[in-house]
């Protein structure tokens, strides 16, 4: 039986992928490019306008993914094969047919982005539903930016619980076809559990938050118990603990990105290069919705969070308090069933902490002001309950012992 098209050249694109890894873990995509100097006969070219999608495929897998490479147009014959097989991924999505879901989750074996991406929107026009959750939670970790983004529209378009949950916690806002690399924790002096798998759509160095899963809780709540110089606190223990002192560095943040707001506003568009510029606000923008994400994150809501545990790495003094400039937080992740830890560090300077602690030390000494009167009022109001029980006490006693004499002289 003669099978499509679309499906005889999908299964090309399976082909091309067997054998070369599994889908995508948390860390990241499998690279599947053979690189190599491209040769073969000079004729190749013209043949290729005469063949079939099929034949196209077939080609650039057999004849350009060697070392070297056996074919003079690689580079054509990849364009062209990634094209058609973006065209029969579409073919599928646009079918609604479930039965393709498993062989076009395979396409994220491809290190060729587009490919991922036309996958993503293929599933996303299948509509995905809550069984495929565990398979779809890594492939929103993919390395590169665009796919992130394509993953997560592809999230967002399926129904169920399960899938809304993931796409809360997987939701990403940095643009680019660049494949990331996970940021070196090192570099910020803050340290990583062992068998920990770091996660692109939640950390952003600039923002001084790396994100990871981990293997197991009890073993990184021990790894970080000894690296820790207080706790472990309850989440609301902590913030409550230092409450002046992380509103100091949001509003230092807050300032920050005003500045910079302002600075963008003097920015002149070059009429030669608006592309640029365009692209420089569409990063702004997406620099500025990433705060919001991570500021909402910071809040840590329970349904995806869990209840988490915080460890102080470090504490420093500036000005007149004391901050917590590095710290953890471990949670049981709700959407990705894993344990999970943030290492969070202070990205503003001193001075801009400074600038921000003025205006709360007048807001902490009135707050003071006002505890210390309520006290003192709590403990007027409780001195005149305990005068009013003591002489209601009283007026009982005296009034039975005025009915005790009645009744005695009246000889009851």
């Amino acid at each position: 039986m003669k099978m499509p098209l679309p499906f005889t050249s999908v299964m090309a694109a399976a082909l091309l992928l067997a054998g070369l890894g599994a889908i995508p873990s948390l860390s990241g995509a499998t690279s599947l490019r053979g690189n190599g100097s491209p040769e073969g006969t000079p004729d190749s070219s013209s043949k290729a306008a005469t063949m079939t999608k099929p034949e196209v495929v077939k080609k650039y897998v057999d004849g350009c993914r060697k070392k070297p490479a056996k074919e003079a147009n690689c580079d054509k014959l990849r364009k062209d094969a990634v094209e058609i097989l973006k065209e029969d991924l579409r073919t599928l999505g646009s079918s609604a047919k479930r039965t393709y879901v498993p062989m076009i989750l395979k396409t994220f074996k491809s290190d060729e982005p587009e490919l991922r991406i036309a996958a993503a929107d293929a599933i996303g026009m299948i509509g995905p539903q809550d069984s495929d959750a565990d398979l779809i939670a890594p492939l929103a970790n993919d390395p590169v930016p665009d796919v992130r983004r394509a993953v997560g529209q592809m999230i967002a378009r399926g129904k169920g619980p399960a899938l809304t949950l993931l796409a809360q916690r997987t939701s990403s806002m940095r643009t680019g076809l660049t494949p990331e690399t996970a940021t070196d924790a090192s570099k910020f002096t803050t340290p990583v559990a062992p068998e920990s798998t770091y996660l692109f759509y939640a950390s952003d160095a600039a923002f001084g938050r790396l994100t990871y899963v981990a293997k197991g809780m009890n073993e990184t709540m021990a790894f970080f118990k000894g690296k820790a110089k207080k706790g472990p606190f309850k989440l609301e223990e902590f913030q409550e603990r230092y409450r002046y002192q992380l509103e100091d560095e949001q509003k230092a943040l807050e300032a920050s990105d005003e500045e910079n707001a302002k600075q963008m506003e003097n920015v002149k568009p070059d009429p030669a290069n608006m592309t640029a510029f365009l692209e420089k606000i569409q990063q702004v923008q997406a620099k500025g919705m990433s705060r919001t994400m991570f500021t909402l994150h910071d809040m840590y809501p329970p349904n995806i969070f869990g209840t988490p545990t915080v460890y102080v790495l470090e504490e420093r003094q500036i000005g007149q308090r004391s901050y917590p400039t590095r710290y953890v937080v471990l949670y049981q992740d709700q959407a990705l069933k894993m344990p999970g830890y943030r290492l969070s560090w202070m990205t503003v300077p001193d001075h801009a902490i400074k600038t921000a602690q003025v205006a709360s030390l007048v807001r902490e000494k009135e707050e003071e002001v006002r505890k210390k009167e309520n006290e003192a009022l709590k403990k007027r109001e409780e001195a005149l309950e305990a005068l009013t029980k003591k002489k209601d006490e009283a007026e009982k006693k005296k009034f039975k012992k005025g009915q005790a004499d009645l009744e005695k002289e009246l000889g009851f």
